[in-house]
């Protein structure tokens, strides 16, 4: 192959390199936005979520009716090995509420099976709140509830959707009766979430609305509109780059037929495979970084070093996805007849 073919062969290759690693790039920021959302709904719980948002019911309910169903409702939650997180919505108290018996929320400290029942009100202070930094220089909290002791400073990651100036505090559900808010508890199971929604409402709880987030695995995640929809974009992508591609080939369809011998046959298509590599390559890897960088500039945040780990990722799948793209392309547009069509 002459050295300006096979400039102008890689230019091509480049081309469609390029859009690929694009797309490519989009299809991986869609997946992780998805399961990030999935997440943030799972308030740091593991498996699949339910969130049921409540208000104060309009029916009278007697102290003891909604203590007893206060208590039933943590027996359920320790006999189902489940975890259940209540977080402030509207002009309530900013705090988090957590029954977690099992210790199946990562980010809250885990307590001795007898004091789970303690009289004794212990909150954690959520690192980087007005709180903890008032607590920090031996200042009063105003807005820690009266009579509660901190009994230290957690951090909660950001992928567990709670919002910093919205909460200051965490702690244990306990003997007062529970407020309305979100009411997140980690199953799906409609018999599960039935009961433990029959019990709200013997607490004087209206249901305003309810949000299922299933566990945030592959396929789950790529049922979601966003990721099937780019997903459906990235094969039509390559679909329309194999096309622009075989149209080049069939320029050269001489060469593929010339003498007619599977040895040259061979020879052409390694050349043409090996020889396009560098425009398969460099397209594909500058596709998927300016795809993060238009992120990054939109998003207004710098790429972290997670990020950039995760494009190299993406950029070594391009390459092998438009790699593979081309080859087919080759042996379509090189096997026996494609010189006439």
């Amino acid at each position: 192959m002459l050295r300006n073919q096979r400039l102008r062969m890689n230019l091509r290759l480049a081309f469609g390199g390029f859009f690929i690693g694009i797309l490519t790039a989009s299809l991986v920021w869609s997946f992780q936005g998805v399961r990030e959302s999935r997440e943030q709904a799972a308030l740091g719980m593991p498996g699949g979520v339910t969130v049921l948002y409540t208000f104060e019911g309009p029916w009278v309910i007697a102290a003891a009716d909604a203590a007893a169903a206060r208590e039933e409702l943590k027996t359920y939650v320790r006999e189902r090995s489940l975890a259940l997180v209540i977080s402030s919505t509207g002009d309530g108290r900013p705090e988090i509420l957590v029954h977690d018996p099992h210790g199946l929320v990562s980010w809250f400290p885990r307590v001795a099976p007898e004091d789970l029942n303690s009289a004794v009100s212990e909150v954690y202070l959520l690192k980087g709140t007005y709180s903890e930094r008032r607590w920090s220089e031996s200042a009063a909290t105003p807005l820690l509830p009266s009579g509660v002791v901190v009994a230290g400073v957690i951090s909660i990651p950001p992928d567990a959707g709670l919002l910093l100036d919205r909460v200051q505090y965490a702690r244990r559900v306990g003997r007062e009766p529970l407020p309305p808010g979100r009411y997140a508890v980690n199953t799906t199971d409609e018999t599960q979430v039935r009961h433990v929604l029959s019990l709200l409402r013997r607490m004087g709880l209206a249901i305003a609305g309810r949000f299922e987030a299933p566990p945030p695995t592959v396929g789950n995640v790529i049922l979601e509109g966003s990721v099937a929809f780019a997903l459906v974009v990235l094969l039509s992508g390559h679909g329309c780059i194999a096309l622009y591609w075989s149209l080049y080939l069939r320029e050269r369809a001489g060469e593929f037929g010339a003498g007619g011998r599977r040895a040259r046959l061979r020879g052409l298509v390694r050349e043409y495979l090996v020889g396009g590599l560098p425009g398969l390559a460099a397209g594909a890897v500058l596709g998927v970084f300016l795809a993060g960088l238009m992120v990054a500039v939109v998003g207004r945040a710098p790429l972290s070093a997670g990020n950039l780990q995760m494009l190299a990722g993406v950029a070594v799948a391009a390459v092998i996805s438009v790699m593979a793209t081309w080859s087919t392309t080759l042996y379509v547009g090189s096997a026996p007849g494609a010189a006439g069509r």
